[in-house]
């Protein structure tokens, strides 16, 4: 008999096949709704998970000053300038004022739109069909999902997964992110397929690489069903982190994430630290790219003998 791999923290890279528990006791209420659902798990109404996607955008680390507040109570402020590591990710914090993990800190992403399913968007690279396998989903919503994650990326960053037919990598010429048709697209009065039909480019899915998939416990009342993807940062692009959803953006090592969680000065919720955990480990940008798919996973809450209530799950792989 094969023994199966446990792991009890989101801070042990994940593997499909592996058994996944960690504690939730430090997330407001999550821990309450968790035993309502466990002693009454019929009683209420499940919410419908909404499909997200969202983007660890990399690139090679350089030494450059950062500036964080931590969003915890009395936390404090850290002004530094860090030593390049392998790898940088961007990432952003998000508003105090959101419904959904306010003052976390997120990589780019967000939920998938009608506008998305069209199926409208200039396409280059592997085909839905290619990333259904991969994603385990239907063709129509890898594509609906790919679609999201550029766009997201996009309207929050400014960096665009597109080239034209001729496969040279989209560029600005104006310097400007495309700032007008950026903020028509966040504002849904111009799609996402439009604007690079307009500008003579095709979203490049090559571009992005899927590392894992969690889906939202049932015991949530917020839920999504969220693909995570890892993309480099392409040439002669920046990302400014221009967005309404984020009070801060910067570029930071997985490892000093993760630290800075540690010790307070960030909020980072379960998904992002296993992504974190995993993006830890590469010694370089490439090797980030080669990391194996996590996997697909789903967790739900499991009560101990001795009272205590975790999520857990076992981790799936690519059917």
């Amino acid at each position: 008999m094969t023994d199966v791999t446990r792991i009890q923290s989101v801070r042990e890279p994940l593997s499909p096949g592996c058994c996944l528990e960690y504690a939730v006791d430090d997330q407001p209420g999550v821990v309450e709704r968790a035993r309502a659902y466990l002693a009454h798990p019929g009683a209420g109404e499940v919410v419908e998970p909404r499909v997200a996607a969202t983007v660890m955008l990399v690139s090679e680390g350089k030494p450059h000053y950062r500036r964080f507040e931590s969003p915890l109570p009395g936390g404090a402020v850290i002004e530094e300038t860090v030593e390049a590591a392998p790898v940088d990710v961007f990432m952003l914090r998000r508003c105090s004022t959101m419904a959904f993990v306010p003052d976390a800190v997120v990589f780019p992403g967000g939920g998938m739109d009608e506008a998305d399913l069209r199926g409208d968007v200039p396409w280059a690279g592997p085909d839905p069909q290619a990333w259904a396998r991969a994603m385990a989903c239907p063709p129509e919503r890898a594509r609906a999902v790919i679609t999201a994650a550029a766009r997201e990326v996009f309207e929050e960053s400014g960096v665009l997964f597109a080239s034209d037919e001729a496969g040279r990598p989209a560029r600005d010429s104006r310097g400007d992110h495309w700032a007008a048709e950026r903020e028509a697209v966040a504002a849904r009065s111009l799609s996402f397929g439009a604007f690079l039909a307009d500008n003579g480019l095709v979203l490049r899915s090559d571009f992005l690489r899927l590392r894992s998939h969690w889906v939202t416990p049932k015991s949530e009342a917020r839920r999504y069903d969220t693909y995570f993807f890892l993309a480099r940062l392409p040439e002669g692009q920046h990302a400014d982190g221009r967005t309404t959803e984020a009070v801060e953006a910067a570029w930071i090592a997985p490892g000093e994430a993760l630290a800075r969680f540690d010790a307070g000065l960030l909020k980072l919720v379960p998904p992002t630290i296993s992504n974190l955990t995993s993006l830890a480990r590469a010694s370089s940008v490439d090797e980030a790219w080669a990391l194996p798919f996590d996997g697909h996973v789903r967790p739900h809450p499991v009560a101990h003998g001795d009272g205590n209530v975790v999520m857990g799950c076992t981790v799936e792989g690519t059917r």
